[in-house]
């Protein structure tokens, strides 16, 4: 776009102007740099040109064409923050229609601009909030928290709530991602985590087979069962829970009776998405790994309400002990997706954090779901002739990953498998080997074999199969397998030979040590490892045993 073209933008004959715009869509529809503005001071006269129609009445037939190169233009960050100014930012919430819900009273008698200005304008509020600090700013000044909030509870009147929805969720997601101050004003003055879960439930509603009209936490779930997300309510859904993230995130532990009172509604209606189906293997693991995210956040006293107990009548894919289990087990199949597209550490902490995290406190928080949990992750051991580590079952990944160097997904997945074990020594050394648990049990100062602090119930889970029982002779517990018999590496030698052999062993050892390869240790009374200034302690003290 050269001088001319911009001066004809500046002027007042619009079929020029409209052409001009046209032609520049058409050219930079995938171009996120406009290097050629960088020159006479091009960019800032374009932009004042473009705003300069969006505030005349006159100019309506080119706002969306003007409002279209706007989200193009904000795409490119340079001189962005000095280009933005409040009366801009004003313009653009009023096109988007958010002006319009500031007042309560008002919302029953929308009067709202074209669709197609509303989606534009909307999309350019997203682009330039999130590529300039100064537009946040700004916008924190103005009523936009107030009219996205409003509108929340006011779709049903517009006609054309399907095109708008995602970018107003977008829109409050970057804003409560990137401003503490419009987060605050949300969450505890406007209320926001309430409208948002009335939406999910909503949306659950609406793609819900056969249609119900009743809003109540029970239905919303038994509805869900019946749930087909389409792609475009699964994009809105995808957004509201990362708003709803941003939202929770970093409450006090100590967990106030409002609080409780959005926890208590928020837990159906992610139980109810929990069941819901999509189009796509892919789709579904997208929203399940936003629901992961979001219950990060939420209080483990609150996770009882994913498996509610069933009612006479009622059914589920998944039971155990009266319980529906389908939710705790979608989250399982997340788990088991998370660890087959993890091919390296890379991406290791991103990809099953969040979902390790979840599994944890649900394992700790509810009995019923912990000995699900074991039941799938932890089956009782028939094949032991192979290491823990080996194989493609749940458990053999989990132990795989004992000993990865990502040392905080390490943490989580040894604290997972312990909690299953009842934070008992000797199963955990059972199921995992004693080689992969070390780690864990050292930091803990369980080395001794001690029990973990935490009481469980005194029923026994462990009940050992046959196989189990009659391989349990010849398991090694540092590698949690059967060793085939290996033959005796001193047999044919000589006292002299064997006498020589130990020598040269002992003198690598020595090598090893004064070079600060290895420090030897023993397990202190914490059972924690201490180290050790001669090899003689460790007789002194000799090691206790991990007992089951």
């Amino acid at each position: 776009m050269n001088d001319d073209e911009i001066n004809i933008i500046s002027g007042n004959n619009y079929s020029e102007v409209a052409l001009i715009l046209e032609n520049f869509l058409k050219i930079n529809d995938n171009v996120f740099t406009f290097p050629f503005l960088l020159d006479n001071n091009r960019r800032v006269s374009l932009w004042a040109a473009l705003f300069q129609h969006l505030q005349s009445k006159s100019s309506e037939s080119i706002h969306v064409l003007c409002l279209t190169t706007i989200r193009l233009l904000s795409r490119d960050k340079s001189e962005l923050e000095n280009l933005i100014c409040e009366k801009w930012i004003i313009t653009l919430i009023e096109k988007a229609g958010l002006f319009n819900f500031v007042d309560p009273d008002d919302t029953m008698d929308v009067d709202m601009p074209l669709k197609e200005v509303v989606v534009e304008a909307l999309k350019c509020l997203c682009n330039i909030t999130f590529n300039s600090e100064v537009a946040r700013a700004l916008c924190a000044h103005t009523s936009i928290a107030q009219g996205l909030v409003a509108r929340l509870r006011s779709y049903k009147e517009i006609p054309f709530k399907d095109d708008i929805m995602l970018y107003d969720m977008k829109l409050l997601f970057i804003l409560t991602a990137l401003r503490q101050d419009i987060k605050v004003k949300i969450k505890d003055e406007l209320h926001g985590m309430d409208y948002l879960i009335s939406c999910l439930n909503e949306l659950v509603l609406e793609a819900s087979e056969p249609q119900c009209d009743v809003a109540g936490s029970r239905e919303v779930i038994e509805e869900a069962h019946y749930c087909f997300l389409q792609d475009n309510q699964l994009a809105i859904v995808c957004e509201i829970l990362k708003t709803q993230f941003n939202l929770t995130l970093q409450s006090a532990e100590n967990v106030s009776e409002a609080e409780e009172s959005m926890y208590l509604k928020l837990m159906p209606a992610l139980t109810a998405l929990l069941y819901a189906q999509t189009s796509t293997q892919e789709s579904l693991m997208e929203l399940h790994s936003n629901i992961a995210n979001l219950l990060t956040s939420v209080p483990p006293v609150f996770y009882q309400y994913l498996t509610p107990e069933l009612n006479d009548g009622e059914t589920a894919l998944c039971i155990y002990d009266g319980r529906n289990m389908d939710a705790l087990h979608a989250l399982l199949q997340l788990l088991q997706y998370r660890l087959s597209i993890t091919t390296s550490t890379k991406n290791q902490y991103e990809n099953l954090s969040p979902v390790l995290t979840v599994l944890n406190k649900s394992a700790r928080g509810c009995r019923a779901q912990r000995k699900y949990l074991r039941m799938i992750v932890l089956p009782p051991l028939r094949d032991v002739s192979r290491p823990p580590e080996q194989g493609h079952t749940l458990r053999n990944q989990l132990c795989r990953l004992l000993t990865t160097p990502v040392t905080s997904v390490r943490d989580l997945v040894a604290e997972f498998l312990f909690i299953l074990c009842k934070e008992k020594v000797g199963r955990m050394v059972k199921y995992t080997g004693f080689g992969n648990a070390a780690g864990h049990l050292a930091q803990k100062g369980l080395l001794g074999g001690a029990r973990g602090p935490v009481h469980y119930s005194s029923s026994s889970e462990d009940s050992d199969t046959e196989e189990y029982l009659q391989a349990q002779p010849g398991i090694d517990p540092v590698v949690g397998c059967t060793r085939p018999p290996r033959a005796n590496p001193f047999e044919g030698m000589s006292d002299e030979q064997k006498e020589f052999e130990a020598m040269k062993l002992v003198n690598l050892l020595d090598k090893m040590m004064t070079e600060g390869v290895v420090r030897p240790a023993r397990v202190g009374p914490d059972g924690r490892p201490v180290p050790v200034d001669h090899v003689l302690e460790m007789r002194d003290h000799p090691p206790n045993r991990p007992q089951s």
